[in-house]
């Protein structure tokens, strides 16, 4: 591993016992009895209002008159956690060696000073073990030499006092049995200080967990605590984030429910969390877990303070649960109370259209009941009644009265009926028959726009069973369709197919088309395309959605194949027999 420049040069040894020479007749002057007075005096000077802001200094100003020292640091052993942390340090700065600085036992420069009764002394740079244990931090600031000291309560290491110099080779046995017996001096402070310390540890984390469990207790809503609530637990446990799950009780299944906001992407389940178990008694609340931080080191006392706070904050938590719970069922009835409420609004509004389609269609019928009967009594007459003109004129009445009937009827058609209540009457017909029939009542309406209608069928005819009227109207609503989207001039080619089971009609045309975004919602009730070809063009939207709902009615298919500007090709498939009638299992009986 490589070390850093040494402050000094590391092979002045001469430099090193001169300090050492200089340092023993110094520290021998006073005497035995003047020396046993500076470590009784060290003792109570450590032990004296340690709290008061110059403490330090003065501890070590009077310990530099019996040892001398660029480092000094005491730290209490914890051998549960298995730790030195911190109690005091002056001297040099050692980065990574902070006032609150804790490391593992086995990172210290020399470990087996815990299992002895003595001071053990060494240079820095022979007990660095990996980057950034102790010994490599000492090193790094510049400390070279370094004694290391345990000190002792009722027979138990409670602590160490690691003294360092910058000059190697700085401390030999004189310094070893004064840094002994200094710990020997100072152990009774140090035992009170290690006290003082935990009982101030202790409070702190009290204090910090009453006021926790006050956050989270003074408002139902968890969520708008959570923030605060993860900076105060940062006070005992260091996290990157927080998050509170609640017990489904569905296989002991945790949901989360609350998390802190600066981390969104925060789960239980990621990488180094520390977990504690929210009860009520035997009853599991749920799951308080922190997301650790990178650089923080955790014992077995975070955790213990984890499951203290959770055992606070259980109640608290489940009263906001309840709170939640009750909250998302009273969202839940007023939208479905509102969805019931539109419904209803649908419904009346849908009867009222209904009613007035209704009404308007049986109004229009009547006077063109009327029209079409006059109009078909002058086309009677005996030939010279009428002139040419007025004859054309009568025809023009006809044709346009037929296709008014045929709007009418599908207007009133739709409004009377849907797919789940239409009603068939089924019967045995022939297609090809039926559809020959519809093309001659449509040729008036073709022939207006010059247009040539072809039926070709793999058959002389194809027995089908179903509405016959029915289908007839699908087959007249296709075709309509066809004429007024094709172009002057132009072919409809009606393609009729039957295999054993059931029977297809094609209408194909050379017409404008159907651009893809609207081909899905052309069956849909009142729909048209809105663009310049279709503008042009009369009508209600309503042809194909009633010729889908005789076709589903029918247990059948219809589906499209368009291509914009080049024409559409419209398939209705049928199943031969009409499933469920009372002919068909006439027909299977027999």
């Amino acid at each position: 591993m490589a070390k850093t420049d040494a402050t000094y040069p590391s092979g002045s040894n001469l430099l090193g016992h001169l300090y050492r020479l200089v340092t023993a007749i110094t520290h021998r002057t006073p005497g035995r009895n003047g020396r046993s007075e500076l470590l009784f005096e060290a003792g109570r000077i450590l032990g004296d209002n340690f709290e008061s802001p110059g403490h330090s200094a003065r501890f070590a100003s009077h310990l530099s008159k019996i040892i001398k020292f660029d480092f000094l640091a005491l730290a209490q052993i914890d051998h549960t956690e298995w730790t030195a942390e911190n109690l005091l340090q002056c001297g040099v700065r050692v980065s990574g060696m902070s006032d609150g600085w804790s490391a593992s036992l086995d990172l210290l420069p020399q470990p087996e000073v815990l299992s002895s009764d003595s001071a053990l002394v060494c240079e820095v740079a022979d007990v660095t073990k990996v980057e950034h244990d102790v010994a490599w931090s000492l090193h790094h600031a510049g400390v070279r030499s370094l004694i290391s000291a345990p000190i002792h309560a009722d027979g138990t290491v409670i602590g160490l006092m690691l003294i360092g110099a910058k000059l190697p080779n700085s401390f030999g046995e004189f310094e070893s049995d004064t840094a002994t017996t200094l710990a020997d001096s100072i152990s009774g402070s140090v035992a009170n200080l290690r006290l003082h310390q935990r009982l101030r540890r202790e409070l702190i984390e009290r204090e910090t967990i009453s006021g926790l469990t006050k956050t989270i207790s003074s408002s139902l809503d968890i969520a708008a605590s959570m923030d605060d609530f993860s900076e105060e637990i940062s006070r005992v446990v260091p996290n990157s984030g927080v998050s509170i799950s609640v017990d489904r009780g569905a296989g002991n299944s945790n949901e989360l429910r609350w998390a802190t906001t600066s981390n969104s992407e925060f789960t239980p389940q990621a990488p180094r969390t520390l977990k504690a178990a929210m009860k009520i008694g035997e009853r599991s609340v749920g799951e308080l877990a922190i997301h650790c931080h990178p650089t923080a080191k955790y014992t077995r006392h975070h955790l213990r303070l984890l499951q203290s706070l959770a055992s606070n904050i259980a109640g608290p938590v489940a009263a906001a649960e309840l709170h939640f719970q009750a909250m998302a069922l009273a969202e839940a009835n007023l939208a479905r109370e509102r969805f019931e409420a539109e419904k209803r609004e649908m419904q009346r509004v849908a009867a009222a259209k209904t009613d007035f389609l209704t009404t308007i269609s049986h109004e229009l019928r009547t006077p063109l009941t009327s029209i079409l009967a006059f109009a078909d009594v002058l086309s009677k007459n005996k030939p010279g009644t009428l002139v040419e003109k007025q004859q054309h004129q009568v025809e023009i009445i006809q044709r346009n009265g037929r296709k008014l009937k045929v709007l009418i009827d599908e207007l009133l058609d739709t409004t009377l009926h849907d797919k789940d209540n239409i009603t068939l009457t089924p019967e045995y017909f022939d297609l090809v028959e039926t559809s020959s029939d519809v093309v001659q009542a449509l040729i008036p309406i073709t022939d207006e726009r010059d247009q040539k209608l072809e039926i070709t069928s793999t058959g002389e005819s194809i027995e089908l069973e179903g509405d016959k009227f029915r289908v007839s109207q699908v087959i007249s609503n296709l075709v309509t369709n066809a004429s007024k989207y094709s172009p002057q001039g132009s072919s409809i080619h009606i393609a009729l197919d039957a295999s054993e089971d059931e029977i297809s009609i094609c209408i194909a045309d050379s017409g404008i088309g159907i651009k893809p975004i609207d081909v899905p919602y052309i069956f849909s009730a009142f729909y048209r395309a809105d663009n310049e070809s279709t503008r042009s063009v009369s009508g209600t939207g309503i042809g194909l959605y009633f010729s889908r709902i005789i076709v589903d009615a029918h247990g059948g298919e219809i589906n499209v194949d368009t291509k914009p500007g080049v024409g559409t090709s419209m398939t209705v498939t049928l199943p031969r027999v009409f499933a469920g009638s009372k002919t068909s299992e006439l027909a299977s009986a027999a």
